[in-house]
């Protein structure tokens, strides 16, 4: 079925659950409100999985279908609230880093970087392999995962042109690990991947726990730290790479080369991240405390304004980053699903939805939280290949607060749960824009992505309990009440 087809599909479904579930007997336990509340949450759901409209716009739906209903005002548990959650503070993040994003962009900054490392990390198939995941993930830590993956296909694509047809292998292990690696590398920090900052702010609003650039850090950094060696090993031996002999990376070389010494807006551009990251990694440890409510925000906003106000040539005007490069480097359609999102969320809970939904899960009370939570995952690491990750994020996470509830178990460990798993986004082009990136260069087809996009995909749902209890939960005791 094409993906026209099943966006028509949806458009008509959602309506339908929505008229539906508004219109019928108000189940027992629940009220009106919050009846209409999840007759709205259901059509957005069905809208952002089938992309029934473009992602954002359905995010803006209850500035719509709020007041018409008579949600927004309405009382539930809490007074059910409309725009300012689409002011949250988290949105924040994502625009300060989208200038300090821009200004890496326009001064190749993270094209250095990237760059500098494939070409130093040798010319065995094995550590040209690894030279392309620790850069992509590295830089995708810092910026966007999709603008990682576009920066680094070029030079794969030129280097593969090197190789005869009986390196076909290394072509596509190539290919294949610049999208893995840019969402591995994603996850460890908040502001690596969108589905990070969507996930910690419902977090935060739906069970009140804050998570910072620190605590993320303790959360996503262990997991990219041990799947990162674990994919160079599976795509060396999926690829059998191993057998392979020397090529050539002079194409790599000469690429950065060709950048020349760092220039005077580079060198700006790497104070002020530097800086930043520093601000972000001391803030709850040291200087926090004589700042009490500064936040990551505030760091990012701070970043922006440094890379706006630091002149490279006074008397031209010019300056590190512009307003046009800034602004366009922010990820707004970010933006508004996060928004929307916060709308949801923080509804399904004031309206008394989440509670109902928990009623109704009595029956799996006593069941391991362990096996709870891997079921979590899975059902969202399948989901994830079908729509974005922070889509499935931004519609899971509001309802597992209530089956964390009946069930007994932590929801801020299904949460994560949700949270990590959602970046197993390997098999399919739709799953995230890297791998549709990946596939639309023709050298990768569909079967490859499948095949050795399931084995990664095992291997990280294998991992990831271990690492939210043992390490997470374990050794670092976030989540831990």
């Amino acid at each position: 079925m094409g993906k026209y087809k099943i966006r028509k599909i949806g458009f008509i479904v959602g309506i339908l659950l929505m008229l539906i579930i508004g219109f019928m007997p108000t189940p027992e336990g629940l009220t009106v409100v919050g009846q209409r509340v999840l007759a709205v949450t259901v059509l957005m759901v069905v809208f952002w999985i089938t992309e029934a409209m473009p992602i954002p716009f359905t995010a803006w739906l209850p500035i719509l279908l709020f007041p018409l209903m008579g949600i927004t005002g309405a009382k539930g548990q809490n007074e059910i609230k409309l725009f300012t959650h689409y002011a949250y503070q988290t949105c924040f993040l994502l625009v300060g880093v989208g200038f300090l994003s821009g200004s890496m962009v326009k001064h190749n900054l993270h094209k250095r970087i990237s760059l500098g490392i494939v070409s130093k990390i040798g010319k065995r198939p094995t550590t040209l392999i690894l030279g392309f995941i620790l850069a992509v993930a590295f830089v995708s830590m810092w910026m966007s995962n999709t603008a990682a993956t576009v920066m680094m296909l070029p030079v794969a694509m030129a280097i593969a042109k090197t190789l005869g047809d009986e390196a076909q292998g290394l072509k596509k292990a190539m290919l294949l690990s610049i999208p893995y690696a840019a969402t591995i590398g994603g996850m460890a920090t908040t502001i690596g991947t969108t589905t990070n900052p969507t996930g910690i702010g419902l977090i935060q609003e739906t069970i009140g726990i804050e998570i910072n650039f620190v605590d993320w850090l303790k959360i996503g950094l262990p997991f990219t730290i041990i799947l990162l060696p674990l994919m160079w090993v599976y795509m060396v031996k999926f690829f059998k790479v191993d057998k392979m002999p020397p090529v050539d990376i002079s194409i790599a070389r000469k690429q950065y080369q060709e950048l020349g010494p760092m220039s005077k807006g580079e060198k700006w551009t790497a104070i002020v991240f530097l800086c930043c990251c520093v601000l972000w990694c001391t803030r709850s440890l040291v200087w926090g405390k004589w700042i009490p409510f500064a936040s990551d925000e505030t760091v990012a906003m701070l970043g922006a304004f440094l890379v706006m106000a630091i002149p490279l040539d006074y008397k031209k005007g010019e300056y590190v980053c512009d307003w046009k490069t800034g602004f366009n480097d922010i990820p707004w359609n970010a933006y508004i699903l996060l928004g929307g999102s916060m709308v949801m969320g923080n509804a399904f809970k004031d309206a008394g939805v989440a509670a109902w939904v928990a009623n109704m899960l009595q029956g799996l009370a006593g069941m391991n939280a362990v096996v709870i939570c891997i079921i979590v995952g899975i059902a969202t690491a399948l989901l994830t290949e079908l729509t974005t990750n922070a889509v499935v994020v931004a519609a899971f996470i509001p309802v597992l607060v209530g089956v964390g509830e009946a069930v007994g178990v932590n929801p801020f460990a299904m949460m994560i749960a949700c949270m990590l798993s959602c970046n197993f986004a390997f098999m399919l082009p739709p799953a995230t824009p890297p791998n549709a990136i990946a596939y639309g260069t023709g050298e990768v087809t569909m079967k490859d992505l499948v095949k050795c996009g399931l084995g990664l995909k095992i291997i990280a749902l294998i991992i990831f309990p271990f690492v939210l209890y043992g390490i997470t939960m374990g050794i670092f005791k976030i989540g831990v009440v």
